[in-house]
């Protein structure tokens, strides 16, 4: 099983397509800022969340969880904007450094926030585009 996080109109062949629109026409409806996966431990192969966490309220519950479904050596890709481009989109709540991620992968004070994430970072890559760019991170459980 795969998905893809806040698919929107970005609908991926092979995924569970999921965002909180139901406009989208998308596999599963869901508020990623307050609902649960309806999936169990260990259960999902690849994670691709590509431009939503920026819009995340609750980023902390939201990559816990992506850590529980995820099977062990499972992946989740993110891409997020940098430069620019990060507050361009009224709706960015957050920006994310190129060390926001470490946070997900047993940091030191990572528990004391109620992190129990414990990826391992596989890459993290700095891409320049017109808007300022985009960090591109692979974590894996």
């Amino acid at each position: 099983m795969r998905l893809n996080l806040g698919a929107g109109l970005n609908k991926l062949n092979g995924y569970i397509n999921i965002d909180k629109s139901k406009k989208a026409e998308l596999d599963l409806v869901l508020d990623l800022d307050y609902e649960v996966f309806p999936y169990e431990n260990n259960s999902v192969e690849e994670i691709r969340a590509t431009h939503i966490l920026e819009h995340i309220k609750n980023i902390i519950p939201l990559m816990n969880e992506c850590y529980r479904v995820l099977k062990v050596g499972g992946k989740m890709h993110i891409s997020v904007p940098q430069g620019i481009g990060i507050w361009a989109d009224p709706t960015h709540l957050r920006a994310f450094s190129k060390i926001s991620f470490r946070y997900y992968c047993g940091y030191p004070l990572s528990e004391i926030y109620g992190i129990t994430a414990k990826f391992r970072e596989e890459s993290n890559i700095f891409v320049s585009n017109d808007d300022g760019g985009v960090l591109e991170v692979v974590l894996v459980k």
